[in-house]
Formats: C-alpha cells, sequence, structure tokens
C-alpha cells in the first residue's frame, strides 16, 4: 500500500530530478559559462521567459510546444532532459530503498 509519505518522498524526489535535469540540459545545450549568464529567452524572438514557463512538464504541453509570444515551435529536448532527470532520481531512490 502506497502511504503519504511515501507519495510525498517520491514526489520531492522526482521535482528535485526534474529540476537538475533540466539544468544539465542547459549545461548541455548552452555551456556551463552561457548557463550561468541572465535569463532564459527564447531563442526565435529573444522574448525573457516567465517563471511560469521555466518548468517544462508544464508548460510544454500548456503552450503545445510554441512560444507564447511569437509561436515558434521549441524542441522537445527540454522537456525530456527534466522527464529524464526525474526518472533517475526516482530509479536510484528505489534501487537505494531494496537494499536497505
Amino acid at each position: 500500500m502506497i502511504t503519504a509519505s511515501i507519495f510525498i518522498t517520491t514526489a520531492v524526489v522526482a521535482l528535485t530530478g526534474g529540476a537538475l535535469g533540466s539544468y544539465a540540459g542547459v549545461v548541455a545545450s548552452r555551456g556551463i559559462v552561457a548557463s550561468s549568464s541572465g535569463r532564459s529567452r527564447c531563442d526565435s524572438c529573444g522574448r525573457t521567459l516567465q517563471w511560469f514557463e521555466l518548468v517544462p512538464l508544464v508548460s510544454y504541453p500548456a503552450l503545445r510546444g510554441h512560444c507564447r509570444t511569437c509561436r515558434a515551435t521549441i524542441g522537445a529536448g527540454p522537456l525530456l532532459w527534466e522527464l529524464g532527470g526525474a526518472a533517475v532520481a526516482i530509479a536510484v531512490v528505489l534501487l537505494l530503498a531494496t537494499r536497505l
């Protein structure tokens, strides 16, 4: 049976892994120096992204993979990095939990 504490722990681990995966994707695509300089922006029109647009798991489906301003197509890369980070984090926690 899934208890509330297991659900909360899994959610926190998934969110943390997703955030780390998202950052890893930014570093992989822009490089370490460029990733730490300035806010994220649309590659097409250059508009600075709002805070709610910085969570690909939410913003990508909500905006159907397009920029909110210029409607340019956004690749699935950021979404996949975030999903991958969450999956890896959950897998690591599950592996560690089975060994305890």
